[in-house]
């Protein structure tokens, strides 16, 4: 190979990665943006299609600091519960949403907490 052709080259691959950089990061998601889409799509019963991303994305970082009260399955549901309702957000205890959020939230907002998530059904056996 010529000087002519490993500085083409070399010119090519950079001008590629300069594309790729500039594509990925424009392309990025906001923080709760995956959240909120598995949540509309989890959300069946349309419990929350009146609500905005925003609450969502706040109901679920709450969800998120709640977890030290998460001493078992049952009491992470109530807990939740209680935390749509201070938010405005009616739901029975029974509705599929909340175990649902819980996971969610969890997964998506505060992946350092799927621990204690995982510790509530390890409790259960």
């Amino acid at each position: 190979m010529n000087n002519k052709t490993i500085i083409g080259v070399t010119i090519f691959f950079i001008i590629s990665v300069i594309f790729y950089i500039t594509f990925s990061s424009l392309s990025t998601d906001n923080f709760g943006d995956s959240f909120v889409e598995q949540i509309r799509i989890a959300d069946s019963e349309d419990t929350l299609e009146n609500y905005s991303d925003d609450t969502l994305i706040q109901v679920g970082k709450d969800i998120c600091n709640s977890s030290n009260q998460w001493i078992d399955e049952q009491a992470s549901l109530n807990v939740i519960l209680n935390l749509l309702n201070d938010n405005d957000i009616k739901v029975d205890i029974n509705n599929r949403i909340i175990p649902i959020l819980r996971f969610q939230s969890t997964y998506e907002l505060c992946p350092e907490n799927i621990s204690v998530l995982e510790g509530l059904f390890l409790d259960a056996k």
